[in-house]
């Protein structure tokens, strides 16, 4: 029984890879690469002494002839200087929602790396259990 419970919270780790995934796919193939400069740059804290934890961004583009100000949606280690230039790949639905070129190759790989290692993951654990029954 203990061995199904690791398989089924392997599927859960697994749906959640293969949707993220999915999302990046989709973003890849269909958004746009555009060029957009940082206009502000936000530190996210925790805890009551304040710690710095990371920094947001708020860029600037254009994009279907208008001018789009977004704000990034993960937090980085180190701060993009305000006035740089970042390559970002917006979603054509919704030009606000967008992630950094760079980081969304390195997003791919990483939750196919991730799905991977979670099929096998699962199956040794589902088989042990059925083996076990």
């Amino acid at each position: 029984m203990k061995s199904l419970i690791w398989g089924a919270i392997g599927l859960i780790i697994m749906a959640v890879a293969a949707i993220n995934l999915k999302n990046m796919l989709r973003l890849k193939k269909r958004g746009v690469t555009v060029l957009a400069e940082v206009v502000g740059v936000s530190e996210i804290t925790r805890g009551k002494n304040k710690q710095i934890d990371g920094y947001t961004h708020t860029m600037r583009f254009e994009f279907g002839g208008k001018t789009v100000e977004a704000a990034d949606k993960t937090g980085y280690n180190t701060a993009f200087k305000v006035g740089s230039k970042q390559l970002i790949i917006c979603d054509p639905e919704d030009p606000e929602k967008f992630e950094y070129e760079d980081a969304l190759k390195k997003n791919i790989t990483l939750f196919s790396v991730m799905l991977a290692v979670t099929i096998v993951f699962s199956a040794y654990w589902i088989v042990l259990g059925v083996k076990s029954m």
